[in-house]
């Protein structure tokens, strides 16, 4: 819900803060107040279009903020997930646009597009208004709305998925049959380039390995004269190894007139082991020195096999043995895909799998059209319809489509003796704001955003009509916030929460807003019902109302 709106030098407001609470929540006051003024700042904060006016006058920008609370908010929530957002009960929307139109927009502090903030603004709040604002007049909000009704939102899921399923097969299929030759081609390549490769079998490792062996193998002489060269300078006679023994006991004898001299004589004892350790590792490497020259050869002619073939398929040597298999791999999704029959099989099996989501789908929209037309038009009569009817008309699509099996259109009549019509044709703008009202006092819990604002809604009614708007409001907002901008006393007076919207013109226009406690509110309601003279019955009146309009 909106737990929050703060609004900086916007319009005409200067400086405002407003805490918000939740069941009904009423917003009124006198015509040119501002009270419009507040919902476009929140429309702002929620990613409508902004522009230079939306900055008051002499002030380099405006600044809005919003912050919901989201804890129980599962689609906002997944939203929020999705963007990697950290996990929290509220979520905070910022709004700064300067004096050229030129606007930022945050998300919890985080540089943000509008299309964003739009699209997490669809999981937080529902304006319903006239027809520029009636999000009922779409039919995708027509559709979305039954399935909620009706429990179908996961089958409609299904079906879309099934449906994305079935449109892949097609294609597939398509361009098996399309591109058959083109197929046949490639595949001959492939498995041209395969004849050799499975002959080399080349390996990932093999290629180092041979081109060390090859490196050794060319030089065996030299290493065998090195080897041998150093061998003999320290294991002969008179080599190395022989007067580093004779150096360790020179010093073994002084040792005896100053020990100081053990660690030298220690330290030369070592060399002189690991001297002999060296000679032994040389001679055992020279009686494993291959000296075969036919080896030498049978090396070459791999490595020279291998680079040839590396050059051909235009690749690193080492790479051939990756390239073997993804050849491989390749071959077998082309041989796959010129399995027409099986191909067929699988669009069959996936045309299969969407028919039976979208039947499924089906049933449950044909159920809660009827009860849903049933319950809406029964709300009709207290809301100064009592001659209109409310249908949720199922279309049969030529096909399936990824919406479904059928189009959903809502259709009204404000008299029996009229034909039904689409909403959009036949509902006058009072005549829809009530009928989106009854709609979703009938929806409760299918409703699919905590918060909902609903400005004029009582436009045209008064009296009786709109003291069951009010009604209607409350119990709507019995499990969810509710803001109305009214001008009627019979629906504000059912309010939980009451801010009054007022315009200072002392110094230069300025609109302020109040949260009204129980005198206030008193006051207001007064003033609602008598206009500018209020008196003790007028006074009176407001109370009684207020008494009969309480939760």
């Amino acid at each position: 819900m909106l737990k929050q709106l703060s609004i900086r030098n916007f319009v005409l407001i200067d400086r405002l803060d407003i805490e918000f609470e939740p069941g009904m929540i009423a917003l009124t006051g006198e015509t040119g107040a501002g009270k419009s003024i507040v919902l476009d700042a929140l429309g702002l904060a929620l990613g409508a279009r902004a522009d230079s006016a939306a900055v008051r006058v002499g002030e380099k920008q405006a600044d809005i903020t919003a912050e919901f609370e989201v804890a129980g908010n599962a689609a906002a929530r997944a939203w929020l997930a999705a963007q990697a957002e950290p996990d929290a009960d509220n979520v905070v929307l910022r709004r700064v646009i300067d004096a050229a139109g030129k606007s930022r927009a945050q998300i919890n502090g985080r540089p943000a597009s509008v299309s964003e903030m739009r699209e997490l603004g669809t999981t937080l709040l529902e304006l319903h208004a006239q027809h520029e604002h009636q999000a009922l007049l779409r039919g995708t909000t027509q559709r979305e709305l039954l399935d909620r009704f009706a429990g179908a939102e996961d089958d409609a899921r299904a079906v879309q998925s099934a449906f994305r399923g079935a449109m892949q097969a097609r294609d597939t299929l398509t361009h098996a049959r399309t591109a058959a030759a083109a197929i046949a081609r490639e595949r001959v390549a492939l498995e041209t380039d395969l004849v050799e490769l499975r002959a080399a079998k080349p390996n990932a490792v093999e290629w180092d390995a041979l081109s060390h062996e090859q490196s050794r193998l060319s030089h065996s002489n030299e290493l065998l004269e090195a080897v041998e060269t150093t061998r003999v300078t320290i294991a002969s006679d008179d080599g190395v190894s022989e007067s580093v023994a004779q150096l360790a006991s020179n010093l073994a004898t002084a040792e005896r007139m100053d020990p100081a001299l053990s660690e030298a004589r220690q330290l030369i004892e070592s060399a002189g082991v690991q001297l002999d350790e060296a000679a032994q590792w040389l001679r055992h490497y020279a009686g494993k020195l291959n000296l075969d020259p036919d080896r030498l050869q049978q090396t070459e002619a791999r490595l020279s096999s291998l680079f040839s073939l590396a050059r051909k398929l235009r690749v690193r040597p080492e790479e051939l043995q990756a390239h073997w298999q993804m050849t491989e791999d390749k071959l077998a999704q082309l041989t796959a895909a010129q399995d027409i029959a099986a191909l067929e099989r699988d669009v069959a099996a996936a045309q299969a799998v969407l028919l039976e989501a979208a039947s499924k789908l089906s049933a449950k929209r044909a159920t809660a059209a009827k009860m849903l037309s049933t319950a809406a038009t029964a709300e009709l009569p207290d809301l100064a319809l009592p001659n209109a009817s409310f249908n949720v008309v199922l279309m049969p699509n030529a096909e399936i489509e990824t919406s479904g099996a059928e189009s959903i259109e809502f259709a009204f009549r404000s008299h029996s003796s009229l034909p039904f019509a689409p909403i959009a044709k036949v509902a006058s703008g009072g005549e829809l704001a009530r009928l989106s009202l009854a709609i979703l006092v009938v929806c409760g819990d299918a409703a699919a955003v905590p918060t909902l604002v609903f400005d004029e809604v009582d436009v045209g009614v008064g009296g009786r009509v709109a003291a069951q708007v009010g009604r209607k409001l409350q119990t709507l907002a019995g499990n969810r916030q509710v803001l109305c901008v009214t001008h009627m006393p019979q629906v504000a007076a059912h309010a939980d929460h009451h801010f009054t919207v007022s315009r200072d013109n002392a110094v230069s226009p300025t609109t302020n807003i109040n949260a009204l406690n129980k005198k206030g509110r008193l006051s207001e309601i007064a003033r609602m019902l008598g206009g500018h003279e209020v008196g003790a019955a007028t006074e009176k009146l407001a109370k009684e109302l207020l008494e009969t309009s309480r939760r």
